[in-house]
């Protein structure tokens, strides 16, 4: 009997996977967790395995298709046993579970007595296409995804159309998912001569570059600490405290936003910080960070000045109450001891959920940040 893996959520935030490259054919013989192919998530490119051994009778689609978790990845069976027209109810198996989502509204049925791949049957369902009238070209005269698509014959868009990627959509999913949050931004100057001091020092001292990211999250901690609303988020009629400081570090790839998270970072020092962010920002980049490494962040570190930016107004990530941006360092003249002085300047600029968080208890935090930043010295984090 044939036996459908179907697509698993292998992140709290995933809905759908693209298909990156298949390790199998039709036809081969697949064993019990034997890699079958790569899936890029919103966060990552992860490895797939099925939870059945026998000869692969179908894919659940080609290098480049998306398909939404709880669809067929790949169908195992019998040599020579046929697809079934319709996917019947495969075996429990742990880590597929599925999502529930909501389905496209009802289209003409495709006949269920054409063979057909399940990709290509839930095309045809959604652009109304009769199957009966498609030539099939995949193993055995199946219908393939392609003629499906061959026989929609969509009149060329004008201009040039490109698909998102996975984690552009996921991207644009949770920014949409924060604009529903009634959020505002603040901002103040702070002056960054300790700060930068103490960078250089602590690179002195481990002989390492020291991402300026590593200082801000030991300088953003205790503040945390004492403005415990800052590292919450709203449930219902009610406040979450986390007690923990796993924070979020904003690093920006060739592939979009990604976040990853210090786990803990209260407990690490700078040093230990610095070597977490940077493996960290590696992983977000090359795409190899893991799942777990990339959500349940409690407060945001985001330092648009390594862009060039000298200020920001920060999107608040769902699940949170506060996401603060630091500028780059300005030269700014100001009169010290009667004299003006040029002095390195940044703009730290915070966003919070509104619905927890006014004006007078982000301006006392945003005024604590600032002094733990104009005092920060080698060690003071």
């Amino acid at each position: 009997m044939a036996r459908i893996f179907k697509l698993p959520a292998v992140g709290d935030t995933m809905v759908e996977g693209e298909i990156v490259e298949w390790l199998v054919e039709v036809g081969d013989t697949v064993e019990l967790d034997q890699p079958i192919c790569s899936v890029e998530t919103d966060k990552s490119v992860v490895e797939m395995t099925t939870p059945y051994r026998g000869t692969v009778l179908a894919l659940g689609g080609d290098p480049g298709d998306v398909i939404e978790v709880g669809e067929t990845l790949i169908v195992v069976g019998e040599p020579g046993e046929d697809v079934p027209a319709d996917e019947p109810e495969s075996e429990p198996v742990a880590a597929a579970a599925s999502i529930p989502r909501q389905t496209a509204a009802p289209q003409p049925a495709p006949s269920d007595s054409v063979k057909a791949l399940p990709k290509a049957r839930k095309l045809a369902r959604e652009r109304g296409i009769d199957l009966a009238t498609v030539a099939g070209t995949g193993p055995g005269g199946s219908i393939t995804v392609a003629d499906v698509e061959a026989a929609a014959a969509p009149a060329p868009a004008a201009g040039r159309r490109e698909r998102l990627s996975a984690t552009r959509r996921s991207i644009a999913r949770h920014m949409t998912e924060s604009m529903q949050i009634p959020q505002f931004t603040s901002m103040v100057d702070a002056d960054a001569r300790g700060l930068l001091a103490a960078r250089a020092a602590a690179a002195t001292e481990t002989g390492s570059r020291v991402p300026l990211d590593a200082l801000l999250v030991a300088l953003l901690v205790p503040v945390l600490r004492d403005h415990p609303v800052m590292n919450a988020r709203l449930d219902g009629d009610g406040i979450e405290y986390f007690d923990r400081y796993d924070i979020g570090v904003a690093v920006d790839t060739s592939d979009g936003l990604m976040v990853p998270v210090v786990r803990d970072a209260d407990a690490l020092s700078v040093a230990e910080l610095s070597a977490e962010v940077l493996r960290l920002a590696a992983a977000a980049r090359d795409r190899t960070a893991a799942p777990h490494e990339l959500t349940g962040a409690t407060a945001t570190v985001n330092n648009v000045g390594a862009l060039g930016v000298l200020a920001g107004t920060p999107m608040l990530p769902v699940g949170t109450s506060m996401i603060a941006a630091f500028g780059m360092a300005r030269p700014v003249v100001r009169l010290v001891g009667g004299d003006p002085v040029e002095v390195p300047t940044i703009t730290v600029s915070a966003t919070f959920d509104h619905r927890v968080i006014d004006g007078g208890a982000s301006g006392r935090f945003l005024a604590q940040l600032k002094e733990a930043i104009e005092q920060a010295a080698h060690g003071a984090p």
